[in-house]
């Protein structure tokens, strides 16, 4: 495993880094992928939905996390990407998100894949910034700003990137999920892995997590010089 994907045991551990990224001053790039599968619930959402005693659903272990949306699995075939930086006073949540997807779109750039950004109704956690391909979703994105003292905010921009595996399956575990609390239906046909789109085409993941790590250093120290600033 290379210095720049950081393999990790579970989805608690990944949070953990991602945390301590964010809590930093100045930018920085994390890649991780977990060992173990689980969910990621939104904080928001945990006593809303009576969760907030449960440790488990269907065997899968519930991680919190703070950013919002909708329940999201986690597993060994899928990628994290998490970058923290600081933006000036006026930068808004589209820029960031526009910076993030431009990001995923030069890293994947080799697969020659036809990368659409939208929403993808009966996704999980579905949101206008999504990557999908043919109507498939195949990247999902979320972001945590935090106002600083001195102006300006801290933010931390992710990516859960489906590179291999049976992600309908574990899209068809979340769809148990929602029908257990009542939430919006989820169709795990509408879920994609690069494996699926490129089969032996695709790289292996830390080739994958190399071409993200760089794409993101390469955005926040060239394309937007102001994001970089601590």
């Amino acid at each position: 495993m290379t210095a720049e994907l950081r393999q990790v045991r579970d989805a608690a551990e990944g949070l953990a880094l991602e945390a301590a990224l964010f809590s930093g001053t100045g930018p920085g790039v994390l890649v991780w992928s977990p060992q173990s599968r689980g969910i990621v619930y939104p904080a928001a959402l945990i006593r809303k939905h009576g969760l907030e005693s449960s440790t488990a659903f269907e065997g899968w272990p519930i991680t919190m996390r703070p950013t919002g949306g909708g329940p999201v699995p986690q597993g060994p075939g899928m990628l994290n990407l998490a970058l923290a930086y600081t933006v000036e006073n006026g930068a808004t949540i589209e820029e960031t998100y526009a910076d993030l997807t431009e990001i995923l779109r030069d890293a994947l750039s080799g697969l020659k894949l036809d990368l659409e950004c939208k929403d993808i109704p009966a996704s999980f956690c579905d949101g206008s910034w999504n990557l999908g391909v043919n109507g498939k979703k195949l990247v999902g994105t979320a972001q945590r700003w935090k106002p600083l003292p001195g102006g300006g905010c801290r933010v931390l921009a992710h990516a859960l990137i489906f590179v291999e595996g049976n992600v309908q399956s574990d899209a068809e575990m979340i769809a148990d999920l929602h029908r257990h609390l009542g939430l919006p239906p989820v169709d795990p046909k509408k879920h994609v892995t690069l494996r699926a789109l490129k089969g032996a085409e695709m790289p292996d993941r830390a080739e994958i997590a190399h071409q993200l790590y760089h794409a993101s250093w390469r955005r926040l120290r060239t394309r937007r010089p102001a994001l970089a600033a601590a």
